[in-house]
């Protein structure tokens, strides 16, 4: 039916309405989130340590799918967890039980993601069998700001033991490492990979030995952030039988933390990426135990939620990222303007009839007008009254273009026109044979 609209009539129907669904588009579009970032930061601990390295392994998975991650050296945990809070990161690795609370600036947990032993190590001519059994004994609890000293002081306040009853000593690493090997501490906290060289000389020192906590379930109820981790006979060295027995460890869960300023756009990108990087498994964890909701600090992101427990959409199964991520914008900008364009189609029709039915319409105002006022119209005025009509006829052939469809109407208005027409013409003849009778009637009295 539109093909035959002309294109004065199209333009003057579809422009508002067109207007009024680019506005819709654009007030939509100013109120979506704004896209993921394509570059962004993760605050990841000194260059020589894990979460420096599971952050360089981040950063080669989110390279394929166009991200560049920057990884920011730290000296550890608390240091991250002040980046994240001062906004110069998106993203920090922190070591469970080294949270100091909630804070006003809104960092969310995205998932746990791997386990961090605690290691305890005594002189093996020091027996205990609690860890409340430190009272009056001398400790290393790891450097200020470091995860085991905010874990080991934790635990020992816990106790009850502080500075006051346990000679406790801020030592840490290759430093604790000797004072214990060389009698000047009884026993030293260590959170640390298995893998780190001093944690694999002091399971070969014949003059230490590691502790087997106790009471671990009460551990964990008191602290949420610690998971139990058993270190099976000879599963370090099968040969050398090392550990020569099964131990029991507490293990700080860490995890991945994200600022207020995070994307929830980047959720199904991030968990993807840390179930390759921790997926797999390890000495303490089991394959795809990691990533994971438990265990976790802080508040839950709740896409990150939703994500861990229901798993990838079936778009996000089959289409890469950057696709996804396009198309569920996209979608969002549709579902308003599909909600305008539906009323908009549908007035469209009545709108055009409007527009056509006007265009004839508005013309009858003058024809009534001069209707309306043939009785009254002195035959002096009918003249130009009749020259106004054959005006008007001429104007409509000339001004007045409509469909085929509305042929019918205008037909009607040049019929209405034509019939005033001949009333005035009647008037005319009426008026003037009044006025030759008048005249023959005068003449007659002369």
């Amino acid at each position: 039916m539109f093909k035959q609209l002309p294109t004065a009539d199209l333009w003057k129907v579809w422009a508002p309405l067109s207007l009024l669904v680019i506005l819709g588009f654009f007030f939509t579009f100013q109120q979506l989130d704004p896209p993921p970032p394509k570059n962004f930061a993760i605050a990841a601990g000194p260059s020589d340590g894990a979460y420096h390295a599971f952050a360089e392994r981040y950063r080669e998975v989110l390279a394929r799918d166009g991200y560049t991650l920057e990884i920011v050296e730290t000296a550890g945990s608390a240091e991250n967890q002040e980046l994240l809070r001062n906004g110069d990161v998106l993203l920090a690795l922190l070591q469970g039980g080294i949270v100091k609370g909630p804070s006003d600036a809104g960092e969310e947990a995205l998932a746990s993601i791997f386990l961090e032993p605690l290691w305890l190590f005594h002189r093996a001519d020091f027996s205990f069998s609690q860890l409340s059994d430190l009272e009056g004994h001398r400790v290393a609890i790891g450097p200020p700001g470091s995860g085991t000293h905010a874990l080991a002081q934790r635990l020992l306040l816990e106790l009850g033991l502080d500075v006051n009853n346990a000679d406790l000593r801020e030592a840490g690493g290759t430093a604790a490492v000797e004072a214990l090997v060389n009698g000047e501490v009884d026993a030293a906290f260590f959170v640390a990979s298995v893998e780190a060289p001093y944690i694999r000389q002091l399971l070969g020192d014949e003059t230490v030995e590691l502790f087997s906590v106790q009471r671990a379930r009460a551990y964990q109820r008191l602290f949420p952030f610690l998971s139990t981790v058993i270190l099976g006979e000879g599963m370090l060295d099968l040969r050398a039988n090392v550990p020569d027995r099964d131990v029991q460890l507490l293990a700080a869960v860490g995890s991945l933390v994200a600022s207020q300023d995070y994307n929830d756009a980047l959720t199904p990108l991030l968990i993807e990426t840390l179930a390759e990087v921790h997926g797999g498994g390890g000495l303490f964890a089991d394959p795809e135990q990691f990533p994971s909701n438990r265990n976790l600090e802080l508040p839950h992101n709740e896409a990150a939620r939703q994500y861990l427990e229901s798993g990838p959409s079936f778009l996000q199964r089959i289409l890469p990222y950057s696709v996804v991520v396009a198309a569920g914008r996209l979608a969002l900008l549709l579902v308003p303007l599909l909600t305008l364009l539906f009323p908009v189609i549908k007035a469209a029709p009545p709108l055009y009839r409007w527009r056509i039915r006007s265009t004839i319409y508005r013309w009858y105002a003058d024809l009534r007008k001069i209707e309306e006022t043939i009785g009254e119209t002195e035959s002096d005025e009918i003249a130009e009254k009749l020259a106004g009509i054959e005006k008007l006829e001429a104007e409509i052939r000339r001004q007045v273009s409509v469909p085929p469809a509305y042929m019918d109407e205008l037909y009607h208005l040049q019929l209405h026109i034509e019939m005033v027409g001949n009333k005035l013409r009647r008037r005319l003849e009426s008026a003037s044979e009044e006025e030759l009778h008048k005249s023959r009637v005068e003449e007659a009295r002369d």
